[in-house]
């Protein structure tokens, strides 16, 4: 079980500091989707008090703005991880927080471009760190693997008025998901109204708009998703490729028990520079004239 309390550990601020590790931060869009953003300068603060820095803007500037509740998950380099809530709490763009992120070895002589501000974050729930049960993990996959043919057919009798898949995840989407090295982080709006993300390694695309999640190895909290919840997988890997998939959550249950569930992909948004968008639904390119 997951243990949360209101503050930093003392290790985290040291566990937090190198910028190999993963960091992902959540806010909310305006229709009630998480958005999720690879941010890895994820820092600590204080014990009550997140820290990160922006390199680029995107939407997730924008949503925090107009609500400022935000999730975040860390995973260390030596495979420990953290979850918790924030209230965003402002941002810099000068001062010593603002010096620190922007000396950092891998920015400190980057020609092109730095930091643009720091944010903060007043922490409202943090867990305690754990490390990733490698061998659960993989138990999960091979589980995932299994439900697959079941959760197809789950998929095909939700199906309203018999329409044909869209196909909403592309093909490098799916080859990304498909690899067992592939990081996956399922996040949720909790009944506070904050995001929540943990880890989803163990997640496999059933097909080109669902993936399909066995409960191992944090069934507890994939238990605690509503049914038809909005919800979103964020998917990279080490060569930070990432994307974003925003949709529903589907339980499986059989007998009462909980199996796992199936995350039905409404929209694709394309987290990677130079061009951050929707992929899906498509967005229509402006005109250009000569």
């Amino acid at each position: 079980m997951v243990r949360f309390s209101g503050e930093f550990e003392e290790i985290c601020a040291k566990k937090f500091e190198p910028d190999s590790k993963i960091g992902i931060l959540s806010s909310v869009s305006p229709d009630g989707y998480p958005h999720l953003s690879l941010i890895t300068s994820i820092g600590v603060k204080t014990k009550k008090t997140l820290m990160w820095g922006q390199f680029s803007r995107g939407l997730s500037k924008t949503y925090l703005a107009d609500n400022p509740k935000t999730g975040f998950l860390v995973v260390s380099p030596d495979q420990y991880w953290w979850t918790g809530k924030a209230l965003h709490a402002g941002s810099v763009v000068k001062g010593e927080d603002f010096e620190y992120f922007n000396n950092k070895p891998l920015f400190r002589y980057n020609s092109y471009c730095g930091f643009g501000a720091v944010h903060y974050g007043e922490i409202k729930e943090v867990s305690a760190g754990e490390k990733l049960p490698l061998p659960r993990i993989l138990l999960g996959s091979v589980t995932s693997a299994l439900l697959k043919k079941g959760a197809a057919k789950y998929c095909l009798q939700a199906a309203s008025g018999g329409d044909r898949p869209a196909k909403k995840i592309p093909p490098y989407g799916l080859k990304l998901c498909s690899n067992l090295a592939c990081l996956k982080f399922i996040a949720w709006v909790d009944t506070d109204g904050f995001p929540r993300i943990i880890p989803a390694l163990q997640g496999l695309p059933l097909d080109a708009d669902n993936l399909v999640f066995s409960a191992s190895p944090y069934g507890e909290l994939l238990k605690t998703i509503p049914p038809q919840a909005k919800a979103a997988v964020f998917l990279a890997n080490l060569a930070l490729e990432s994307l974003l998939l925003q949709g529903r959550w589907l339980p499986l249950n059989r007998h009462g028990r909980f199996r796992g569930g199936i995350f039905a992909a409404d929209k694709v948004y394309n987290s990677m520079l130079p061009l951050n968008r929707y992929i899906y639904p498509p967005e229509e390119l402006p005109r250009v004239y000569g």
